[in-house]
């Protein structure tokens, strides 16, 4: 991995795999699930109207690649002074200045529930996988790119009164990022 000095990208702790399985999953129950709803629905009329048999399959492989796309852009990085979260569903940029006062502290959050996302306010979240902008246990609003829960980073930004919740796979220099 790149060091982080020059927008460089912070490795993130956990693998995209997981939620992605849960992803195919998921979609590929839909898919079938549209597929017979169409053809039982257009059995009669099979040879008239095969646009409506194709349509919905299409529409929901269109947005599967789009979630998979948008996982895949998901990451961490420093550039100039800033924290750039992406969270595949948008990206949020914070300065390092800004949450400099909190510092850095790594959770484990099976044990700080207080932290755990609770309501998904912009996002993705799957099985393994939460990203985007969710309201915390606490109450306080967060973005977050979570993808090993036991092994969080959590950091407070006073700019815009957010937190931050990032799997991070070496915490540390981010850490010293925000001591210099």
């Amino acid at each position: 991995m790149n060091d982080i000095d020059g927008g460089k990208t912070l490795a993130l702790a956990g693998s995209l795999r997981r939620p992605l399985y849960w992803l195919l999953a998921i979609m590929g129950i839909a898919f079938l699930g549209a597929v017979a709803a169409l053809a039982l629905g257009n059995a009669q009329r099979w040879l008239h109207a095969p646009v409506s048999v194709f349509l919905a399959p299409a529409i929901i492989l269109l947005v599967l690649l789009f979630i998979v796309w948008s996982l895949n852009r998901a990451g961490v990085r420093v550039d100039q002074d800033e924290l750039i979260v992406n969270t595949g569903t948008g990206t949020k940029r914070i300065a390092l200045k800004a949450l400099r006062a909190h510092g850095l502290r790594v959770v484990d959050l099976s044990g700080h529930t207080e932290l755990k996302p609770l309501i998904k306010l912009w996002g993705t979240g799957l099985p393994g996988f939460a990203g985007g902008w969710f309201r915390l246990r606490n109450g306080e609003k967060a973005v977050c790119l979570i993808l090993d829960r036991h092994c969080v980073c959590y950091l407070r930004s006073d700019a815009d009164k957010l937190s931050l919740l990032l799997s991070l796979a070496e915490p540390e220099k981010l850490r010293a990022l925000l001591e210099r």
